[in-house]
């Protein structure tokens, strides 16, 4: 079943992949349980596996079993053991798209886990005695993308501008980056709060050939299905109360909506005593120096 995302090749690829956790054993998180609980071995490690079986598992309930609530709660957990599983030397994402559960759970503590943590997440890259941004050469470009998305979140509006304004000027030419510019054209207009602006890049991001070049190298338990992007920007604004009325085939407006479950539920003990709507920056390290404390 090919779509605006996916051609019938890669869209089998992509079922067969998250498939294969369709019947999930009753034990099937036992041995990572195991060295968490008893703190040995990399427990980062083992949250971070349990993380992507939590991922797949959304997807399953999305896309065959039909069932958002589950997908959401799914999407809750798997997030959540992303966080966790952040250690002391590794970085929370690197790609934008390895936000897109937490979005997608619609729990909004994770709203305010971005905010209050935002240069935990991604730091500053501005060089004020250089006037220039660092993330502008990082070797994916993706760092700068991060950081400007995490500034649209807290509403730094100012700041996403200069951002914004400065990866136009002088945009990345690598074929890896191609319509990168849509991007920042979409949290410009965000940050001016020009709704036509908005739509007219989504459109963009919509035609065929952008949204095939989008798909690629992003969340690989979504993107043969969702507009990843569209998705995350659409729901961005939706939290600063602008509906941009999307409702399409790989990006339906229920899962543009961002109305949270009645209750979210940890699915371990070790999960319970981090807060994401509370958590500061100094306690995310002292979380992340309570474990693996034999390597």
């Amino acid at each position: 079943m090919k779509n605006v995302l996916a051609g019938e090749k890669k869209y089998e690829k992509g079922i067969s992949l998250i498939s294969s956790f369709l019947r999930k054993e009753e034990d099937f998180d036992k041995d990572e349980l195991k060295y968490i609980e008893n703190k040995k071995g990399d427990q980062f490690a083992c949250m971070s596996t349990l993380s992507n079986y939590y991922n797949k598992f959304s997807s399953i309930n999305l896309l065959i079993e039909k069932n958002i609530k589950e997908h959401r709660l799914n999407c809750y957990i798997g997030g959540k053991l992303r966080i966790l599983s952040t250690s002391r030397s590794s970085m929370l994402v690197t790609h934008p798209t390895q936000m897109f559960e937490m979005f997608m759970s619609n729990n909004p503590d994770f709203i305010t886990f971005f905010k209050n943590n935002i240069d935990m997440i991604m730091p500053d890259d501005y060089d004020s005695e250089k006037s220039e941004y660092g993330y502008l050469k990082n070797d994916y470009g993706t760092f700068f993308l991060i950081r400007v998305i995490l500034h649209a979140i807290r509403g730094d509006f100012e700041e996403v501008k200069k951002r914004c304004t400065a990866y136009l000027e002088n945009p990345l030419k690598d074929s890896y980056y191609k319509y990168g510019e849509l991007h920042y054209e979409f949290l410009s207009a965000l940050a001016d709060k020009d709704i036509d602006g908005m739509k007219k890049v989504i459109d963009g991001m919509m035609e065929q050939k952008v949204a095939r070049k989008f798909s690629n190298d992003n969340n690989p338990n979504y993107e043969f299905y969702l507009h990843v992007y569209v998705i995350i920007y659409a729901k961005i604004a939706l939290y600063h109360g602008i509906d941009l009325e999307i409702d399409h085939e790989v990006a339906p407006k229920e899962l543009i909506d961002i109305t949270p479950l009645e209750k979210y539920e940890d699915s371990y003990d070790f999960m319970k005593d981090f807060d994401l709507a509370t958590v500061t920056p100094k306690e995310w390290k002292e979380w992340k120096n309570s474990w693996n404390l034999n390597f």
